[in-house]
């Protein structure tokens, strides 16, 4: 009974997913299995089951967990700066810091998920990655306060979330040093740009 309670245990279907994104980030899809995140989880290798039908599943939750944290920082940073001047400083500073304290999340979600990211600016996309429609968003609206050249608008976004996903990779990697606070140098990395509308 106690085994059983344990396999149903509320935050069970967390930590898999918990386990899950270190276990893929640490060694890759290869080897990936329910069974081993069972036993990184301390439950029997039937408990996942009760959560997740397959691999694919919650490789998919797994992806859908990270997405929703992921975005709900960034949207919390527009909640609170809204549209002011240093609203995109801030917001590539919720980014950058978001994987600073998460780095398995950015490795599992740029090398191992199925995230689809599409820089074109078709009106026809209409289910691009969330945390990019809302960086772009965000720069697209500062970009028309200030009349900013509309032929320059795409290129623009895709240089500042190029230039902002960069750092949050680099502050990621172990074996990148930096003698300086990654999020303390956001704001002035950004003002290298030298944009009107930053």
């Amino acid at each position: 009974m106690i085994e059983r309670e344990t396999y149903h245990h509320k935050n069970l279907k967390n930590q898999l997913i918990d386990k899950g994104i270190e276990l893929v980030s640490t060694e890759g899809l290869k080897s990936f299995s329910l069974r081993k995140v069972a036993v990184a989880c301390g439950v029997s290798h039937a408990a996942p089951y009760s959560h997740f039908q397959n691999k694919d599943e919650l490789l998919n939750a797994l992806q859908s967990h990270i997405t929703a944290e992921f975005s709900k920082a960034l949207e919390d940073t527009i909640t609170i700066y809204g549209a002011s001047a240093d609203a995109l400083a801030h917001l590539g500073k919720a980014y950058v810091v978001f994987f600073i304290d998460n780095p398995h999340y950015f490795s599992f979600l740029y090398t191992q998920s199925t995230v689809q990211i599409d820089l074109s600016f078709s009106e026809e996309v209409s289910h691009n990655y969330p945390p990019f429609e809302t960086f772009k968003g965000l720069a697209l609206k500062l970009m028309d306060k200030t009349a900013y050249p509309k032929e320059k608008k795409k290129d623009t976004v895709i240089a500042l979330w190029s230039f902002i996903h960069g750092i949050a990779s680099l502050a990621t990697m172990k074996n990148v040093h930096y003698d300086e606070n990654w999020e303390e140098k956001i704001s002035d990395f950004i003002c290298v740009f030298n944009c009107p509308f930053l």
